[in-house]
């Protein structure tokens, strides 16, 4: 079953919460931005502080520590693209317009809540789930999605679209995975590689491929 969103779906979600120009739907855009652009699992996430996410703006990688990842097998740093240098911007930016510069501190979380105005509490795991929920019903999207679905679209996004040698080393080192095995769940067919290729076979004559050809469509995707 997908645990993803396309492209087209991603485009959609950030489309509906862009459209806002309410401070916390600004929160809501910029985190979900966040998670698309590093990949990071939610839990992981919602423990980065003001503090990591200026170091991070200086030094270009966002550092996690193994404390604060699932099972702690090790620290992960997340490199700081051009995408995610802007979506920490302006989570940072949001901020200081939520508890104003004079009040801020750098341990306090980057993303904070609307309770008791976010003065340094941060947002939860549950809320982030409910936030995404209002804002994939807004776009259009599936009920169930997840912030762990903006993971699996982060690896996906690789997969489609790294022109490395290794996408799937690169997508590895992205998420953090401790073993290529982990990562090699991404080299599957998608549901839209299997769509597109069962209508190029019913397709009429004359536009069809040969099954060499879909096999080698899906290897060169998978390698």
């Amino acid at each position: 079953m997908q645990r993803y969103l396309t492209p087209q779906e991603q485009q959609q979600l950030l489309g509906a919460a862009a459209k806002s120009a309410d401070i916390y739907d600004r929160r809501d855009h910029a985190w979900i931005r966040a998670l698309l652009h590093s990949g990071l699992r939610i839990q992981e996430f919602s423990r980065i502080t003001l503090g990591d996410a200026m170091a991070a703006l200086r030094e270009k990688y966002l550092f996690i520590p193994k404390e604060n990842r699932k099972g702690k097998g090790q620290d992960h740093r997340v490199f700081v693209t051009a995408a995610l240098r802007a979506a920490l911007e302006d989570l940072a930016k949001i901020h200081f317009e939520i508890v104003g510069e004079e009040k801020s501190n750098l341990s306090h979380a980057l993303v904070l809540s609307r309770e008791h105005g976010g003065y340094g509490k941060p947002m939860s795991v549950r809320s982030y789930e409910l936030r995404l929920k209002h804002w994939a019903k807004v776009a259009g999207l599936r009920a169930d999605v997840s912030p762990h679905w903006l993971r699996h679209s982060r690896a996906m996004n690789i997969m489609r679209s790294s022109e490395a040698k290794d996408p799937r080393g690169i997508t590895q080192a992205a998420l953090g995975h401790t073993s290529i095995a982990s990562t090699g769940v991404y080299t599957k067919a998608t549901r839209e590689e299997i769509e597109e290729a069962l209508n190029q076979v019913d397709a009429p004559a004359g536009k069809r491929v040969t099954l060499s050809q879909l096999r080698k469509q899906f290897e060169r995707r998978a390698s």
